[in-house]
């Protein structure tokens, strides 16, 4: 192994023994639909299923949403909010993905902008991943 190839490889080593060791996850917003797995694991122990389930069975374990459900649209002009999801093309931005961004109307541009991470009115929903949705007050 060449002197290049171990510092190389000591560095990785290093930069693996600084992450916290664990898993990362992300949470997923409360307005999504939530299934009881525990339940879904044990329908398909019992059943001898081995692969996924169909919607209609799917919604026998689903937790009603509490105050609020996301609908998905196709397009800014009818969405309420816009949900970014990852995008591998782009870095570091000033949008988390899974959180929820208000869409606001600027009369003076006439055209649909959020207020980013930053606080600053942005168009990054033209250029990464994500949904547009409708917040829907549930009953």
């Amino acid at each position: 192994m060449s002197q290049e190839e171990e510092k190389f490889l000591k560095e990785m080593i290093e930069f693996d023994d600084a992450i916290p060791k664990g898993v990362y996850a992300v949470p997923s917003p409360g307005c999504s639909p939530r299934y009881n797995i525990r339940k879904i694991a044990e329908y398909m122990r019992e059943n001898g299923f081995k692969g996924p389930l169909s919607e209609d069975e799917l919604q026998r374990f689903r937790i009603g949403p509490k105050g609020f459900i996301c609908r998905a649209v196709v397009n800014v002009e009818e969405a309420t909010h816009w949900f970014p999801t990852f995008d591998d093309e782009i870095g570091d931005c000033e949008v988390t993905p899974f959180q929820l961004y208000r869409i606001f109307l600027d009369k003076y541009g006439d055209e649909c902008v959020i207020v980013d991470d930053e606080k600053n009115f942005s168009l990054i929903y033209l250029w990464h991943n994500g949904r547009f949705v409708v917040l829907e007050e549930t009953r």
